[in-house]
């Protein structure tokens, strides 16, 4: 939007926390703060220059974690003192306990415009009592306009090729793509791959990503005897790169909490299977529907995973609709062009409110 200028005071990166900033690529509109930060940001102070802020713009955007102290006391006092602003928050994190999500939403309650991940998050924050704010989803995605570009120079013919220069084009192959941590459980597809192998002989699982447990479960595919079974290929961040992969796999798998991973698998057109506990999840799991975009399996069950990856398998008309249904959401709610008309919707509503 040409009527609207935007310009963003942030850290330059987050210790221990494996995100790859872009900031360098606006430089007359991002400028980097100072801060200090406790164990991957369980607390963070940033030097915000609040008169600047507060004298310069007009409608101001305070990202809404009280564990970030400086942007606890900004957007406090930017409240007290009347300033037009917008609480940029989440109404529910996986990785929150019931005491931090409580205090985050009792001071969220000052703010009379709210901006949150998700439209479901919206109807979350409704019926918890936030009945006269003003709020607004943003439907958080990904930049479906570069993923559908990297689709569309891919034809049929070069896929084919490329499977089988890559010996893929037997393959029944799921595929994976996140950190190898801990808290991403994939220890638990291993243990679904015994169960899948006596079905599905010709499957295959791609593993994309790496991290702290990556050695460990190169270690157990080895152990288990599961080498032919797992492609472990590293960390890949281009669209173009991640394309062939992805279009050759007919089922995206986490099988612990999802995120942005859940519409990187939807740009692409297929189907998800993960866990159904809802509120372990980061919001753009709203995106999901049991059924219609992938299925729902027990967490932790490592023979309810086998099952449902094997049911989907041998359902190839079943993943064709599901796929459909999830890069429809991807393509139409659920990416950067959603959430630039949305900031700006609410940026211009604050203003003239």
């Amino acid at each position: 939007m040409e009527d609207l200028h935007v310009e963003v005071y942030c850290q330059d990166s987050m210790p221990g926390m494996n995100l790859i900033s872009i900031h360098k690529e606006y430089p007359k509109n991002v400028h980097i703060i100072k801060y200090l930060s406790r164990k991957k940001e369980e607390f963070v102070f940033q030097y915000i220059p609040w008169l600047k802020i507060i004298k310069s713009f007009d409608v101001v955007f305070v990202a809404g974690n009280p564990r970030v102290i400086s942007d606890f006391l900004f957007g406090t006092f930017c409240r007290l003192i009347n300033k037009k602003i917008v609480l940029w928050t989440m109404a529910h994190s996986f990785r929150g306990n019931k005491y931090t999500e409580n205090v985050r939403l009792v001071w969220s309650r000052l703010f009379p415009v709210i901006f949150v991940y998700t439209d479901k998050e919206v109807i979350f924050l409704k019926d918890k009592g936030f009945k006269k704010n003003y709020i607004i989803g943003m439907n958080n995605g990904l930049d479906q306009k570069k993923i559908d570009e990297a689709i569309a120079n891919l034809t049929i013919e070069y896929l084919e090729n490329w499977k089988i220069k890559n010996n893929l084009n037997t393959k029944s192959i799921i595929i994976s793509c996140a950190r190898l941590d801990k808290k991403n459980n994939f220890m638990l597809v291993l243990k679904a791959l015994r169960n899948i192998i006596k079905e599905i002989p010709n499957f295959l699982w791609i593993l994309i990503g790496d991290g702290d447990e990556e050695q460990m479960l190169k270690s157990e595919v080895e152990n288990m005897n599961l080498k032919d079974y797992v492609f472990f290929l590293g960390p890949i961040y281009e669209e173009t790169k991640l394309a062939p992969y992805f279009l050759s796999a007919s089922i995206f798998v986490h099988p612990s909490a999802i995120g942005l991973s859940l519409l990187l698998a939807f740009g692409f057109g297929l189907p998800v299977i993960v866990h159904g506990i809802e509120e372990l999840h980061n919001p753009e799991f709203g995106a999901f529907t049991n059924g219609e975009t992938g299925l729902i399996f027990e967490k932790d069950n490592h023979n309810d995973l086998s099952s449902k990856i094997i049911s989907l398998l041998k359902s190839p008309e079943k993943i064709k609709d599901m796929g459909r249904r999830a890069q429809f959401i991807a393509r139409n709610n659920y990416n950067v062009d959603v959430m630039a008309e949305r900031f700006v919707e609410i940026a211009k509503y604050t203003q003239n409110k």
